[in-house]
């Protein structure tokens, strides 16, 4: 049974008021119509209300329109997923020279370049933002070989931009416009910040330092030009965020009849490239660009994104042409997404997502001192230390991103043990829900850790 627009609106408000979110928006896909929904306000600080047609940053989500430039470019023969980057960008350079020649085009779509992740740098607002960041990044380091773990990489998808700047010869957010935007109708989705001025538009809310429970406006609203490719250059409504997505459950076709992309290609991009370890909130595997999982007995295929104090989530099952978008303005809303989420696709189509391992009775931990050491990555590090038998974590972050977000101490967080080997569930001040974290040896699974993987990314022990 179809939800009406009435149940969604109300669903949206109650979720909201219970998850202290100042607003959302809620698209749904059933069959081949579209029912959007929303509530609250656009910013605490105006009180304008939410609407359908009002833009907010998806952040990440824009990687799958970046990951569909490089598609494009692929149905051409102009480039080869399996070639190395370099022969596409001769300049390319990394700290590993071995890395630097030999990480693909396909290694980058589905996070295995082992490549840092989370570089972020102001390069000015030209046309040469994504050249200028090809060279602020020539001392990259590597936290994996190629191709050997998973672990997200926002650079990783800047690199890809600069790619359809020079294999399409023209400017990433020219591709996006011409190449998608305008062939896929969606007249609520934008890719510069002037361009949001006509809109109704959000703003991000964060902990309010003065006030910890309260919220405050998101200083500055969006990130670099330089992190485009990584999904900063977008602003859409959730409505035209699954208009986008129905280009890959409609085989690339565009829904006036136009084929931006081969059936091949889109069928290959929902195929496993790789799989992940904490396989519980984000899914179980990547594609090229997609988050992969199953809900129950269903496939699902989808992405979150965060911006500066906006949380998005996209989840959709081809098969059954059902799915969703929802788009807030907080800092995090994992919780409020899992509701949803669980709700939408029980009464739908009788399944509910993974869920996280449970976690044990007691936090003492048999052989701590397996676990206890510093785990880095560029400009985020990990102190695991032991506490009573227990471990817990303290947090460093120094990266960009996190020097824009004003982020409160992470100090002495527990890691609470689960039923799963060398996990942990771990929550952050800034977040609403316990992520997994798992201590993991790519080279022996009984070995002693040489990773800590959470929130998708690779820590390499030091």
């Amino acid at each position: 049974m179809s939800f009406t627009q009435s149940e969604l609106a109300a669903k949206l408000a109650e979720l909201i008021e219970q998850h202290h979110v100042p607003g959302a928006q809620l698209a749904v896909l059933d069959g081949d119509e579209i029912t959007e929904v929303a509530a609250g306000v656009l910013s605490i600080r105006t009180g304008s209300p939410v609407t359908t047609d009002a833009l907010f940053l998806p952040g990440s989500i824009g990687k799958l329109y970046t990951a569909t430039l490089v598609l494009m470019l692929v149905d051409q023969g102009l480039i080869d997923l399996d070639q190395p980057v370099k022969k596409y960008l001769p300049d390319f350079e990394v700290r590993d020279a071995e890395a630097r020649d030999t990480v693909t085009v396909r290694d980058l779509l589905r996070h295995a370049s082992g490549f840092d992740g989370d570089v972020f740098i102001d390069t000015g607002r030209g046309d040469d933002a994504l050249p200028r960041y090809m060279k602020e990044i020539v001392d990259l380091p590597q936290i994996a070989e190629p191709g050997t773990i998973w672990s997200y990489s926002n650079s990783g998808f800047s690199i890809l931009g600069r790619l359809v700047e020079v294999v399409g010869e023209t400017v990433f957010e020219t591709a996006m416009k011409e190449r998608l935007l305008a062939p896929l109708g969606l007249q609520h989705s934008v890719v510069f910040p002037e361009e949001v001025i006509p809109h109704p538009n959000s703003v991000g809310h964060e902990p309010d330092p003065e006030n910890p429970d309260g919220l405050r406006v998101s200083e500055p609203w969006g990130l670099f030009r330089s992190c485009g490719p990584m999904g900063a250059s977008l602003v859409a409504s959730a409505g035209d965020v699954l208009r986008f997505a129905r280009l890959h459950l409609d085989g690339g076709v565009a829904a006036d009849g136009t084929r931006l992309l081969s059936a091949d290609l889109v069928a290959a991009a929902q195929q496993p490239q790789i799989s992940l370890v904490d396989d519980t909130v984000l899914g179980e595997a990547w594609g090229l660009g997609w988050i992969l999982d199953h809900f129950g007995d269903v496939a699902v295929i989808g992405h979150d994104g965060n911006s500066l104090g906006q949380n998005a989530f996209m989840r959709v099952a081809p098969e059954q042409r059902f799915g969703f978008c929802l788009q807030t303005n907080v800092e995090s809303a994992l919780s409020m997404y899992r509701e949803l989420a669980a709700w939408l696709f029980e009464e739908r189509l009788g399944v509910t997502p993974r869920q996280d391992p449970e976690p044990l009775d007691s936090l003492v931990v048999a052989d701590p001192a397996r676990f206890v050491g510093t785990y880095e990555r560029s400009g985020l590090v990990f102190r695991i230390e032991e506490a009573d038998g227990a471990l817990v974590a303290t947090i460093t972050a120094s990266h960009a991103a996190a020097e824009m977000q004003s982020l409160p101490p992470m100090e002495r967080l527990p890691l609470v043990p689960v039923e799963r080997d060398d996990s942990f569930l771990l929550e952050l001040p800034i977040a609403d829900s316990a992520l997994l974290a798992v201590f993991f040896d790519p080279a022996d699974a009984a070995g002693t850790p040489t990773y800590l993987h959470f929130g998708g990314r690779a820590h390499r022990r030091v």
